[in-house]
């Protein structure tokens, strides 16, 4: 498993719009081959600022979802929201307790 970690920073003032556009931008994620799950949450110190983090099955399954359709609509309707280019890691997990 690969844990993708996005910094997205949202244009100051279109918060709440691209909250309701990720509703649609999450559906397309989670629909992705090999993704495990999608997260998004919101800054609590920097309300611009939000954290997308997905786990897929391997950095190749990540990378594949880039070159779809489906990779190019998550972006037009994530894309005009950006206040800057996303910062995007990978991780591998080395511990992982369940709550």
């Amino acid at each position: 498993m690969v844990i993708e970690r996005v910094e997205l920073l949202i244009k100051t003032g279109q918060e709440s719009a691209f909250e309701t556009a990720m509703v649609r931008g999450q559906a397309l994620l989670a629909s992705a081959a090999d993704c495990r799950s999608v997260t998004i949450a919101r800054g609590v110190e920097n309300a611009e600022k939000f954290l997308l983090l997905l786990e897929w099955d391997s950095l190749t399954a990540h990378t594949n979802f880039t070159q779809t359709t489906e990779f190019a609509q998550f972006r037009e309707i994530a894309g005009p929201f950006f206040a800057a280019r996303p910062a995007m890691e990978h991780f591998s997990p080395v511990i992982n307790l369940a709550a």
